[in-house]
Parts: structure tokens; sequence; C-alpha cells
């Protein structure tokens, strides 16, 4: 039986991630009962570790542990996805190590890792002091990207530091990088969506970095006393989906170590370090980069703030400037020849038109009456939203050829008048040809292995270059905001 690309990318976005059964080689786990503190599940290399046998603590109070501190499980905050790092050295018998609870919805995590015998000062403060600062423009947004990148690199010094930065649709771009001079680039190169699927991206919401010190060691399996692996969704050993190994290989990746940036609530990007050897950086290097990340996720939370509020301080006093210029005609539509210039500059248009009953003015570059009357016609009697905004009208409206020839890009408001009946506002843009740099071939390949169709990763990340026509400049933020702030004046105007 064919399966599509789609069935297939969907198959991937729904694979469990956090039911691996699976750690990787860097640390062992055991998994217990959160209410009676039994030991259900442990990595089998739970021996080497500690030098206690993984077969022998299922089914066992975590307190015939002789090294586990008594008074850990106490101390562990309730909430699902709370940690608590265990300050000092754990003596067991196979050496010394670090530990970290993970609190689960019915379980708790303690996750095992060699102690670290070197001291490493790492002055956080420094280089987060520049970071915390508000960047005002463009320019101080990339310089203030270098900041974090250098403490990247200062901190944990992989051989490529970039910052991630996703897109509407999830496809992302490197907007920042630190590499060696031997690799090649990957700023400006975009990166499609499905290459983090959205699985990953929920991770990357709760957690607060991703490490992989080696993507060529094997899987350490975990064993329990049931069939079903333990929930390893906060857990930082976390095993590795097949398919990211395997794009990992693809690069030429041997380590890697993610840090989510999240602006307002949302993944907004990550800092991806690459190196091509095997590389375990320390637990205060990662609580390092981690803390230098928030920092600068921060600083950003409050430049897009300070942008918007700027572009809200003038915003209604200049559409409200408009409509009156509009009022104080006998007949709205009259005005629109006086207020067209402002009309169109308002959303950075090349065309306006407006509508009142069967009746429309057309101002600047875009459809004639015939195509006004189609449009038109589309929103008044197809349309339940009062805004709509596209760049690529083709979607609309699939081979209208006398249409499209016009327009590529079209803003739509409407509001209903007890008096008039609905007003229609319309703001066009012309077709302007989209180039898209990807690292290689945006279009994930299907192979067959072993007489299964499966989706594989790409293979080339070499530049690709895309050439999009049919679209307009794309509607921004702040000009989405004011379609948004036209309708809701509007509504008070008629």
């Amino acid at each position: 039986m064919e399966q599509s690309l789609d069935s297939l990318v969907l198959h991937c976005e729904s694979e469990q991630l956090h039911r691996s059964g699976t750690i990787q080689a860097h640390g062992a786990l055991i998994a217990l009962d959160a209410g009676s503190g039994i030991m259900t599940h442990a990595s089998v290399n739970l021996a080497v570790r500690t030098g206690t046998d993984a077969h022998c603590v299922i089914g066992q109070s975590v307190d015939t542990l002789a090294w586990f501190p008594n008074d850990a499980l106490a101390t562990l905050p309730a909430q699902a996805g709370r940690t608590l790092t265990l300050g000092e050295a754990i003596a067991t018998p196979a050496g010394p190590l670090t530990g970290r609870l993970i609190r689960g919805t019915d379980t708790v995590i303690l996750e095992l890792e060699a102690m670290d015998s070197g001291i490493k000062i790492i002055p956080v403060h420094q280089y987060q002091s520049g970071l915390l600062a508000t960047p005002y423009d463009e320019y101080e947004l990339a310089a203030h990207a270098r900041i974090l990148l250098d403490a990247f690199r200062a901190i944990v010094g992989y051989d490529r530091t970039m910052i991630y930065r996703f897109h509407e649709d999830w496809s992302g771009e490197v907007i920042a990088e630190i590499a060696k001079p031997t690799l090649a680039g990957y700023l400006g190169l975009r990166f499609p969506a499905s290459d983090i699927p959205a699985i990953a991206r929920d991770l990357y919401m709760i957690n607060p970095m991703r490490l992989i010190p080696d993507a060529r060691a094997p899987a350490v399996p975990i064993i329990g006393k049931d069939g079903l692996p333990p929930d390893l969704t906060w857990s930082d050993l976390r095993g590795v989906s097949p398919v990211h190994l395997r794009y990992m290989e693809n690069m030429g990746v041997r380590a890697s170590l993610s840090v989510p940036v999240r602006v307002a609530g949302r993944l907004w990007g990550l800092v991806a370090c690459h190196h091509l050897e095997p590389k375990l950086p320390t637990p205060e290097e990662r609580a390092a980069c981690v803390c230098l990340t928030n920092a600068y996720a921060l600083a950003l939370t409050s430049h897009f703030a300070s942008r918007r509020l700027q572009a809200f301080d003038s915003l209604e006093r200049r559409i409200e400037g408009i409509l009156d210029t509009l009022a104080q005609c006998g007949d709205p539509l009259d005005g629109v020849e006086k207020a067209s210039d402002r009309l169109i500059a308002a959303m950075a248009a090349q065309g306006f038109a407006m509508a009142i009953g069967n009746d429309v003015v057309i101002a600047g570059e875009g459809p004639d009456l015939d195509g006004m009357a189609v449009l038109d016609d589309w929103f008044l009697n197809a349309c339940k939203d009062t805004v709509v905004l596209t760049d690529h009208l083709e979607d609309l409206f699939p081979g209208r050829l006398e249409l499209l020839a016009a327009a590529s890009g079209m803003a739509a408001i409407k509001a209903r008048s007890s008096r008039s009946g609905w007003v229609r506002f319309y703001w066009f843009r012309p077709a302007q040809p989209r180039t898209v740099v990807w690292a290689g071939n945006p279009d994930k390949p299907m192979v067959e292995d072993a007489g299964a169709v499966i989706l594989s990763p790409r293979r080339s990340f070499e530049r690709w270059i895309e050439t999009k026509s049919g679209f307009s400049r794309p509607w921004s933020f702040e000009e989405k905001m004011t379609a948004g702030k036209f309708r809701t004046t509007l509504l008070r105007w008629i």
C-alpha cells in the first residue's frame, strides 16, 4: 500500500518521544511510584554507574538504596515537571555521582550522572549583565545575539553555535552563528518545519534544554515490572528518536545542545550547538547556558513589547484622523480620494478600495471593478471572518487570473452599520518574487527500509534556492494589528 508524504510526516509528528523506553548512555535512571516510593523501572546500566543491579531494585523501596539521600523525596516540589538537584555528591559503590529528581504526573524520576572532578568558575553574572539590556533596533538585536553566542562559546565551546528563529509556519531560519572557519555556514538558511516536528517543539516548551553528548552511543534500555515505559517528558536523559539520530548523522554532527528561547509564552527559537566529536558539558555549564538564554529571551520580550507599544501609541489617532476625513463628506465614499494616500500608507499597500452597499471606490493599484465584484461578493457572502489578510490571493481565488494579475496580497475588514449595512475596506499588494534559501531540499524523501516505506531525514544541507511567485510581501505583525485596529475604530465610527 502506498503511503503519502503527508501521512508519513503525520506519523513522525505523533511519535511518542516521551515513551522511548531508553535513555542516553551518559547517565543512569530509576523511576519510582510517586505515592509509595517503590522503584518501578531502572536503566540496565545502573550497576555500571552505581554498583547496584537494575533487576534487583525493581519492586523495592527507594529507601533500600543505602546511597539515596533520606529526605530527598520529601523536599521535591509536588507540581509535575518540578525538579530537585541533589546538592551533595551521591557516594555510590561505583563512585560519586550527581543526581536530579524530577516530579512526573504519577512517577518520580531519579537521574544520575558521573561527578565532574574539575572545578570551573563560570562568570554567569558577567555575561548576563549585557544580555538583560533591552535592544532598541535591528542593529542592537544583532549585537545582543552576538553577546549570547560569545557566552556560549566561552562556556561550552561547541564547533558551531546558532540562534535559530521560528517563522509562523514553524520553518526555522539561522539568524546568528559562530562556527569554526572550516565548517560550512548556515547563517541565513531556512529549515523546514518537519525538521523539528510538533512533538519535539512541545517538549522544548516544557524543558530547559536538550543534550545529546554522542549520537553514536548505543541507547540504554529501561526495564520494569510491566511493559509500559516510564514517562520521560521532563527527563534530560531521555532517549533520542532514531529519525533525529539519522538527521544528525547526515549533518555530520556527533553531539548537540539545544536551549529553547521562549518569548511571551511561545517557542520563539532555539540556541542550537553542534560538535563534530562527542561532547558532554557539565551540569553547571548547562545550567549557565539555560540561565543566559532566559536572560536573552527576557530582553527579546521587552524589545517586542516596546515595539508594539510604540506602534500602538499613535495608531488610534492616525486611524481616527483618516476616518474623520471620510466622515466630513456627505457620502464617505466621496472622501476616499482625499484620504487615499493615508489609507494606502497605513497598511504599506499599493492600492485601496472601500465599499458600502453596492457602491465601491478604488484608489491606487489593485483590481478593477469586475475584480472587486468577485472579491466583495466572496467577502460579504462566503467569508465569516471580519478581518482577512493573505499574501497569496490565489489560495482564496484559484485560477482567477484576471484578478490575480492585479494583486497577490490583500487585507480586508468589514463592519456592520445599522444605517448603511456592511462597510468594507480593502488593501492590495502586488506580486513580489520571494526567494528562500534552504539548507538542502526542504522536501523530506521517502525511502524503503526492510520493505517498509519510511520518512528519511534530508541527506544534503547545501544551499537550495526556491523562488516562489504569486506572493506579495507578507503582512507584518504591526500591519495585522493595524487592520484589527481599523475595524474596531470603524465600529465606533459607523
